[in-house]
């Protein structure tokens, strides 16, 4: 009786390679995934910060050209509310005029709380 293996009889995958094989493939699939997140995270992280600072140059252009005896001085502050943004400013002294302006994103989440996206500060004089 001759146990000889021959090449034909040794075609195929055995149940160890396939097994190998399909661990690589998951390791990398899942490598794949957590790149996709970061990458969709990342994009929304820019867009609010892009649209916090086109929202915060036109608060700031706005006061800069804005008469001193206009409404928009009157107070201490007030805010404008662009969902999901908020963009709120502070005025401070006489003359020149000090406006803060910062501007917040309402994020989704468990604390739900505002996170600010940016802020500036100048002095304005007319």
């Amino acid at each position: 009786m001759s146990y000889a293996v021959t090449v034909e009889a040794m075609r195929g995958f055995t149940l160890l390679e396939t097994l190998m094989t399909t661990g690589i493939l998951a390791v990398g699939l899942v490598g794949v995934a957590a790149i996709f997140s970061y990458s969709a995270r990342a994009n929304l992280n820019t867009r609010h910060r892009t649209t916090a600072t086109m929202l915060l140059y036109d608060k700031m252009e706005q006061f800069k050209s804005t008469p001193l005896a206009d409404s928009l001085w009157a107070g201490d502050g007030s805010s404008d509310n662009v969902p999901p943004y908020l963009c709120s400013w502070q005025i401070s002294g006489a003359n020149p005029r000090r406006v803060t302006v910062i501007v917040y994103v309402e994020t989704a989440g468990v604390t739900s709380r505002p996170l600010e996206l940016i802020r500036a500060t100048t002095l304005v004089s007319h």
